[in-house]
């Protein structure tokens, strides 16, 4: 398994990522708004309500940068155009569980990826996972470069080439997210802060917990040390918690 040291990373320290993650009070207001009603009304897949709220929710994360340069999403009309066609293909793909995939499955995940269309710019893989994220949360989650991939792989590097964006999402949710959600004290503790939604807003699923606590990560890593001036912390690789097998 490619991420067999991050995945220890995460279970030895998620309680310290969480808490990092919402101490840092990074995102809110349209974010968060609309990243929930897009998925409070992801059912039925394919409604005009739920296809415009993920479109505004991928532009309040980011994706659509006005003036040049910069990610760039290709009109509304065009994403629910893309969309029309897979809607029995998205409903399917609602009722499948991350932790009992098999090829089939995927084949059918990957053909939605491939076939939708929200990112005017060269690459897919951010967009298209945050997209798919909204639709089935069980299955799909949020892919950044910032967080995402730098944690994974030490950079932000996508080659512009669907297939391959493909393979790696599916890569890095088999090899990463899906070991995480499949452990037991992660899914009971995971379910936990998803049940209480107060206090805890954007563990909206058990992959979104995993991807907050990416976040988490980030901004704990920036943290000084006490008493080491700005010297930045350093992930401690799983030897902080003892995990249960």
């Amino acid at each position: 398994m490619r991420y067999q040291d991050k995945v220890r990373d995460i279970l030895a320290n998620m309680d310290r990522y969480h808490r990092a993650y919402y101490e840092s009070e990074a995102f809110s207001g349209p974010s968060l708004y609309f990243h929930r009603r897009a998925l409070e009304t992801r059912q039925p897949s394919g409604s005009l309500a739920h296809l415009e709220y993920v479109y505004a929710t991928l532009a309040s994360w980011g994706m659509h940068r006005m003036g040049k340069g910069g990610s760039k999403m290709k009109s509304f009309e065009d994403f629910r155009r893309s969309t029309k066609l897979l809607t029995d293909k998205i409903s399917q793909a609602q009722r499948f569980d991350c932790r009992a995939m098999d090829n089939p499955k995927w084949i059918l995940v990957g053909e939605i990826f491939k076939e939708i269309e929200v990112m005017a710019s060269g690459t897919s893989l951010v967009g298209n996972s945050k997209a798919l994220h909204h639709m089935m949360p069980n299955i799909v989650p949020p892919i950044d470069r910032e967080y995402t991939l730098r944690y994974l792989r030490g950079n932000t590097n996508i080659k512009n080439d669907l297939d391959q964006e493909w393979l790696s999402l599916k890569e890095i949710v088999s090899d990463f997210f899906i070991p995480i959600a499949c452990h037991t004290d992660f899914h009971l503790m995971a379910n936990q802060w998803v049940s209480s939604q107060d206090k805890y807003p954007w563990d909206t699923s058990v992959l979104k917990v995993v991807d907050n606590l990416l976040i988490g990560w980030k901004k704990w890593s920036a943290q000084p040390v006490a008493g080491a001036g700005a010297q930045a912390r350093v992930p401690l690789s799983g030897r902080s918690r003892r995990i249960g097998a």
